[in-house]
């Protein structure tokens, strides 16, 4: 199923953000646009866990599910196709433009979830996975994906999908960030009206974006909801990627956390999006994005992450 562009509130992150169906191994022809393909003979199918891509460099994250549930310890290759435009009911021209094996990036999921009727959901022992390939979207239009993936030694193979690409919502690679002025701890009687964590990080609310941004330094800006995520990923987020990577660099990087909603009216049940967040044309959280001193956008992540992911986009903009 294709998602066009929307407003918010978020589409979910957590494999609701783009949902594709995918299909056989037949080769040269693609279905219709938007038309499911049947997974045929597989146990489990792929899925695209993404806001809708953009043009340029794009971090793909593919799940593998199987009844609800996200697969790990697959080996996943992936090709992405340009796909000629085309009637609905005709099949396109596939243009291979890229393979690779994907890497597997995997995060716990423990932590307390607030639901919007204030009850505690405790997500605990459970790991989630995607298999991330890092693709450079090059033209506006039809894209096609095709996955080979192997589970205890069981194949499955040719499993295809669609998906449009057109210019991303949010910051794009090398673009320049909105100069954001979200509430800082100067502005709150207690961190708790800014950040949701069971134990708030005062240290991560010191300054707004745009005040980090005149700096000088590289900047992670982490939009994340621990209590009132959409999804089961953004507690650990904070606390696998986020916190242990800011432990590392606060010397050097400024690091700014900014709660996707607005928590009073969280707290009352309903999930309204920050003007931050707006700002920044985010369709899903978590999002966490590494920019450059000059305020242009270095990397991007989204949903499921790896603080190893993180620290080596700051390294690279550190030239290290």
């Amino acid at each position: 199923m294709l998602i066009r562009r929307r407003t918010l509130p978020f589409l979910l992150a957590g494999l609701l953000a783009v949902l594709v169906s995918c299909g056989g191994s037949e080769a040269g022809g693609w279905d219709a646009r938007g038309v499911a393909r049947s997974n045929e003979g597989a146990p489990y199918y792929p899925i695209l866990a993404n806001s809708p891509f953009g043009l340029g460099p794009n971090r793909v994250s593919i799940a593998l599910t199987s009844e609800g549930a996200l697969l790990s310890g697959a080996t996943v290759t992936v090709r992405f196709y340009r796909l000629a435009e085309r009637p609905e009911d005709e099949p396109s021209v596939a243009e291979l433009t890229t393979e690779q094996v994907a890497t597997p990036r995997t995060i716990g999921a423990e932590g307390d979830h607030v639901h919007t009727d204030g009850s505690v959901h405790v997500h605990s022992g459970v790991e989630s996975t995607v298999y991330v390939a890092n693709v450079e979207f090059d033209t506006v239009g039809w894209w096609g994906m095709e996955v080979d993936a192997e589970i205890d030694g069981e194949r499955h193979e040719g499993m295809r999908s669609e998906f449009w690409v057109e210019a991303s919502s949010e910051p794009a690679i090398g673009a320049a960030v909105p100069r954001s002025e979200q509430l800082t701890l100067r502005d709150v009687a207690d961190v708790s009206e800014i950040d949701s964590s069971t134990l708030p990080h005062p240290e991560l609310h010191e300054l707004t974006i745009a005040e980090a941004l005149d700096t000088g330094k590289p900047v992670v800006v982490a939009f994340v909801t621990p209590a009132f995520c959409q999804t089961r990923f953004c507690g650990p987020v904070m606390d696998e990627v986020i916190l242990p990577v800011q432990a590392e660099y606060a010397d050097v990087v400024e690091f700014i956390h900014v709660e996707p909603f607005d928590l009073q009216q969280a707290r009352e049940g309903s999930l309204v999006p920050l003007p931050t967040v707006e700002e920044w044309g985010l369709l899903a959280e978590p999002f966490v994005f590494v920019l450059n001193p000059d305020g242009t956008v270095a990397a991007k992540f989204e949903g499921i992450m790896e603080a190893e992911e993180i620290a080596s986009a700051i390294d690279a903009v550190l030239g290290r």
